[in-house]
């Protein structure tokens, strides 16, 4: 059993997805005392079940697995599984948590995970609900962190049986679990939500028809480590599908008994991303279909993603929301459904359908919103601020992830940060103490020659699917230097660890060469496998096969050619490795945030308020940036006296020092120790900043399209000047008799192929405003998809129950703004009529969204050396679990 720590004061964090071990990780490398704790027997979430992510299809384990094995090895941090926090007293600062952790029936530090449990009791447990049939010592994934069994012991009728098997005697029949007391500082909540169950619709067949399976299932069934070894089949038949439909928003978007009004954010993405590894990975003639209402590829690089899915996979997207399935004899499914330009009726039959089931909040997590004594909002989410949404209503107690509301995982990640930051003031830093060394101690490879230790890791078959293996550990056996050259299937299991690291002990090899996917994601992780093996870490060559090889080529044999240059390549790098030692270096305590909107504003108060001395440089002669321009949120909020306290807070904060006018002109140095010159003020003065890290929060531009009239027909206007006629000119918006709105006006087409984002929920938010001001104004909202995800549903829909009129065009169908005898006249197409129609209009407001400033941008990623994306925008060192981390530390 884990024994919980009860001698010091630290931060409780509560869930260990992805988002709560993001939130103790940075707390604990901030030397700040923390407690992990999850009700599951392992960490890692939602995310550890998942079989590829989006947008860049990688395998879902290689993503996460670094992060799971690192809560291993941070100093100041515990996990604890299988734990439950059962009261909270106290105020923050000074919280008493009382947590009870459930019988494991294993001892972990015994438990070498065998599997002989497993194979001698091999009664039902169920990893995803209706398909992973595992027995009652179950563990959740190849890298399951804890790297342990559980039991469920009331599904055990031998017990003594059970303990004979265990050669390492991990068995504890009589553990009791514990209860203790700890005191913390603050909580971290991070205990997401579970998936839609649709089982209790009665019109797909859910639960009932055995082809019919929610988008969790449907990962599974796809990945290497669930029930079918990573094979595509029905679960009536084993065949594999030739045909299979996705029905969107099971269970969301809806009216109906059993729906919630939200979006989850999520489910459009998945769906696409599921729908072309289905192509992908197992035959491009395997027949997709996607059913849904809006597309909401809204993050940063779905839309490109959305239109590969469309262009080069070949899925087909049919508008509507089907009405019902039926099973056909040959467990076939038949699907009733309505085009919205057509009025008949329709019918199709798929091998199987995947249902696109969102997020809820589970009994569970509501109990234990009451026992921390937090509010919840009218979805039983945690109710927090649109300014500050990581503060919960509980000082002390502070929120990340889904809990706070339906998101992806970049969101979740930033949010952890967020809640860690202010949370981790709680408590004071803990002193760093040299411990005993972990590992065993390094062999000296010195005087040595070479001795490689050559291996393939398969990715899940991402690199065998594209080039023969054998040949490559052939072609790497013919080098003189290489002892031994094996292959794996999975990069992140524990037991392809462990399996390697033998070999490296075995045959005393002095050198390793991994062939696998990005060493961006996989190399620390096989760092620490040399340090365990008693290597120098730097005595490792990483091969990217998949990301620069397998998912480059379309050609087997050229494939296999580059992979045999790469493994030389890998192999003469290695041969000249040198072992080298790390020491700690003294750094420099101040951080330097370039960009003075509300994002860099934002970040060097949270800093300054932790005690760091903070620069904050600003190009324009005032702070505020875009935010300056908007009059409030669409959820009411004021975002005029909100800036106005933060510019204020930030302006007289000790520990900030302001430079308006200024621009960055040099920077060099390395992480923790930088120098930064900067050029202020119409008499370019200079100077250097000595800073550790650096923030850049230069934001975006409004963009200004040559599109439907914009700066040429006086009724024709952005969004954000008429947000400022809402805010300063309310005579003239009772004068308005019809307005009409354009979505995506110069965004989503082939020069700017982004969503901004933001601008369908402006759009509903300044509607709203108008019908507040001006209760008979018609509005027509002209649209291709309504991205209002999450809980700005609820506008959408209170827009529409107030009669705004939301009218869909396409790009064959776009708009025409004229003017035709002093009169601003829109022309556009209804699908639901099947004509046109036009639209005399008192104002045309066009949705332009937000593009990349080329000159910041460009000049600031030249200064620091940092890659862009092909439309601007900074490029970020992981797109899913490090979103705004540079590829360059610090």
């Amino acid at each position: 059993m884990q024994k919980i720590k009860q001698d010091e004061k630290r931060v409780l964090v509560i869930g260990g997805g992805v988002g709560g071990i993001k939130a103790a990780i940075d707390l604990s490398e901030s030397r700040k005392k923390v407690l992990l704790i999850d009700s599951d027997y392992a960490i890692g979430g939602l995310m550890t079940q998942l079989d590829r992510t989006f947008p860049t299809n990688n395998c879902d384990l290689c993503t996460v697995a670094p992060h799971l094995s690192a809560t291993a090895r941070e100093k100041f941090l515990q996990v604890s599984t299988m734990t439950e926090l059962t009261s909270l007293s106290g105020e923050a600062g000074d919280f008493t948590a009382t947590l009870k952790t459930a019988p494991r029936f294993i001892d972990i530090d015994k438990c070498t995970a065998c599997g002989e449990c497993l194979k001698k009791f091999p009664e039902a447990v169920r990893f995803t609900p209706g398909l992973d049939p595992r027995a009652p010592t179950c563990m959740r994934y190849p890298q399951s962190t804890p790297y342990a069994y559980s039991i469920d012991m009331e599904k055990v009728d031998d017990v003594e049986a059970l303990k004979a098997v265990c050669k390492a005697g991990a068995i504890v029949p009589d553990d009791n679990g514990q209860e203790v007391e700890i005191k913390v500082g603050s909580v971290v909540l991070s205990v997401g939500a579970q998936m839609f169950d649709s089982s209790v619709l009665d019109n797909f067949g859910s639960g009932k028809f055995d082809n019919v399976v929610p988008g969790l299932e449907y990962e599974r069934i796809m990945s290497a480590s669930g029930p079918f070894q990573g094979n595509l089949v029905r679960k009536s038949d084993q065949q594999r599908p030739k045909k299979v439909a996705w029905i969107q928003c099971v269970g969301s978007r809806g009216i109906n008994r059993h729906d919630v009004p939200y979006c989850s954010s999520v489910c459009c993405m998945y769906a696409l991303k599921e729908a072309m590894v289905t192509k992908e990975r197992f035959g491009h003639d395997i027949e997709t279909t996607i059913f849904f209402m809006d597309m909401r590829t809204y993050g940063k690089d779905y839309e490109q993603y959305y239109n590969r899915a469309r262009k080069d996979f070949g899925i087909r997207l049919i508008r509507c929301k089907p009405h019902t399935i039926i099973e056909l004899p040959d467990k076939s499914l038949e699907i009733t459904y309505a085009q919205e330009e057509l009025s008949a009726m329709e019918k199709e039959t798929f091998d199987m359908v995947v249902l696109s089931t969102g997020f809820r909040p589970n009994q569970k997590t509501i109990a234990l919103a009451d026992t921390l004594g937090i509010d919840l909002n009218e979805h039983n989410f945690a109710k927090s601020g649109t300014m500050d949404p990581v503060r919960t209503s509980k000082d002390g107690v502070y929120v990340c992830g889904v809990f706070e509301s339906p998101k992806d995982i970049p969101e979740t990640m930033v949010q952890a940060s967020a809640a860690a930051s202010i949370a981790g003031m709680a408590v004071e830093s803990a002193e760093w103490v040299d411990d005993a060394n972990p590992y065993p101690p390094q062999k000296d490879v010195n005087g040595q020659d070479p001795k490689i230790g050559f291996f393939v890791v398969d990715c899940d078959g991402d690199i065998g699917k594209a080039m023969d293996i054998d040949q490559i550990l052939e072609n790497a056996k013919a080098n003189p230097d290489v002892a031994v050259a094996e292959a794996f299937k999975l990069t992140c299991s524990f037991e392809s660890m462990e399996k390697i690291e033998v070999l490296i002990k075995g045959h005393n090899l002095n050198r390793v060469v991994i062939g696998a996917g990005s060493p961006r994601t996989q190399e620390m992780m096989f760092q620490d496998m040399l340090r365990r093996a008693g290597l120098n870490p730097y005595l490792l060559e990483m091969v990217n096969l998949r990301d620069q090889n397998a998912w480059a080529h379309n050609d087997p044999a050229k494939a296999l050619e580059k992979a045999f240059q790469l493994v030389q390549i890998g192999i003469s790098g290695v041969r000249k490795a040198r072992p080298l030692a790390e020491n700690m270096l003294p750094t420099n305590q101040n951080a330097l945030v370039v960009g003075g909107g509300v994002t860099g504003m934002t970040a060097a108060l949270e800093l300054a308020e932790q005690g760091t001395l903070t620069y904050l440089v600003e190009k324009r002669s005032k702070l505020g940036g875009i935010a300056m321009n908007l009059s409030r949120t669409i959820e009411g909020d004021d975002v005029a006296a909100f800036m106005k306290d933060l510019l204020d807070k930030v302006s007289n904060h000790k520990n900030i020092k302001v430079y308006t006018n200024a621009v960055v002109i040099d920077h060099k140095g390395v992480p923790g120790r930088f120098t930064t010159g900067i050029k202020i003020g119409p008499g370019n003065i200079r100077e250097q900043i000595d800073h550790g890290v650096t923030i850049l929060a230069t934001g975006a531009t409004p963009n200004r399209p040559d599109v439907y009239g914009l700066g040429k027909l006086d009724k024709v206007i952005n969004q954000l000047y008429l947000d400022a006629l809402l805010q300063n000119n309310e005579s003239k918006i009772k004068e308005m008799r019809q307005v009409v709105m354009i979505q995506c006006a110069g965004s989503r087409e082939a020069d700017n192929p982004n969503c901004s984002r933001l601008c369908c929920q402006a759009s509903v938010k300044n509607a709203l405003r108008l019908l507040e001001i001006n209760p008979n104004i018609e509005i027509f909202v002209l649209y291709r998809d309504i991205r209002t995800y999450g809980f700005w549903e609820d506008y959408y829909k209170e827009a529409r129950n107030k009669g705004v009129k939301f009218i869909r065009f396409d790009l064959d169908h776009r708009p025409v703004v004229r003017e035709e005898e002093g009169k601003t006249i829109v022309r556009t197409h209804d699908f639901v009529l099947g004509q046109d129609i036009d639209i005399e209009a008192d104002c045309v407001a066009l949705s332009t969204g937000l593009v990349a400033n080329e000159e910041t941008t460009g000049e600031l990623a030249r200064l620091f050396n940092l890659p862009k994306t092909e439309d601007g925008f900074f490029l970020e060192d992981h797109v899913k679990l490090k979103p705004i981390d540079m590829a360059l530390r610090g």
